[in-house]
């Protein structure tokens, strides 16, 4: 039977936020009207609960890295309404949410929402880079459709200079097309394992991930939705540098890039170095 954790440790109690701890509260909440009844609530929350606990007792670290990188990226949304502007708010809720499903046992759900992150980055990058403002906008009002894959193209044509860069250097690129004897660049190939998350197809389930029902706490699976939060993150703050070449980056972030056990992409390290440069004088 589930036991109760000691109240000595942090995590044994759960927090709700006052009326003084939002932007904009104009009146009290009323008071409970439905009250959910204790065996429905144990049933959804003790296993997420338990893998949550079981997450933090050994990828503690690796939690609070991913958390101040997801910070790291709000904080750079900055005030511009921009075409960046809108999909990086979008964006940080889905790295939140990466976050999130991964610490409670839900690994396919975390890689899902990393692939909404990259995507909605890079189209906004592409408006933002091409000069397609309209045609942003009558995508963010639903007239107008747009996808990765055209994002993608319009990138390789008009980031000549650090296409050439990297293909110079580590003999590789971010956006080029997929061929019959080529992957492609590395943000589809990327963009192409989290779809196969994403649409849950076979060997990419959460029950693959886990041998198992659940949600549980699986440690190979958990570090390998964590390494793809971080490389997912490493692409979309190069995007935010290709969209935004006077912006200036948090530690947190300047620090990512250079853990390559956490950042493995050569192109999407290459990709940095050319675009923030001051990084290696800080």
């Amino acid at each position: 039977m589930p036991k109760l954790m000691p109240l000595s440790d942090f995590r044994a109690r759960r927090s709700v936020l006052t009326r003084q701890d939002f932007g904009y509260a104009p009146k009290p909440a009323p008071p409970p009207s439905d009250l959910i009844d204790r065996a429905t609530w144990d049933s959804i929350v003790t296993l997420p609960d338990d893998v949550a606990v079981r997450t933090t007792n050994y990828h503690g670290t690796t939690v609070t890295k991913l958390h101040d990188l997801r910070g790291a990226w709000i904080e750079c949304v900055g005030e511009k309404q921009d075409c960046l502007f809108p999909v990086m708010l979008d964006a940080g809720d889905d790295l939140q949410a990466a976050t999130y499903n991964a610490l409670t046992g839900f690994y396919r759900l975390s890689a899902a929402a990393l692939r909404s992150a990259l995507e909605l980055t890079t189209i906004g990058t592409w408006a933002q880079v091409c000069g397609k403002k309209a045609e942003f906008n009558d995508w963010r009002s639903r007239k107008f459709p747009l996808s990765f894959g055209q994002a993608c193209d319009g990138l390789c044509g008009s980031t000549s200079a650090l296409q050439g860069h990297l293909r110079a250097v580590v003999s590789d690129s971010l956006f080029d097309q997929k061929t019959p004897n080529d992957e492609g660049g590395f943000a589809r190939i990327i963009f192409g394992g989290l779809s196969e998350f994403s649409h849950s197809r076979p060997g990419y389930s959460d029950s693959d991930l886990r041998e198992s029902n659940g949600p549980i706490y699986v440690k190979g699976a958990f570090k390998h939705v964590a390494w793809m939060q971080f490389e997912t993150l490493g692409l979309c703050f190069a995007l935010l540098l290709i969209a935004r070449p006077k912006q200036q980056l948090p530690k947190p972030a300047i620090e990512l890039f250079r853990d390559v056990k956490r950042v493995k992409s050569r192109v999407t390290r290459a990709a940095f170095e050319f675009l923030y440069p001051a990084a290696g004088q800080k």
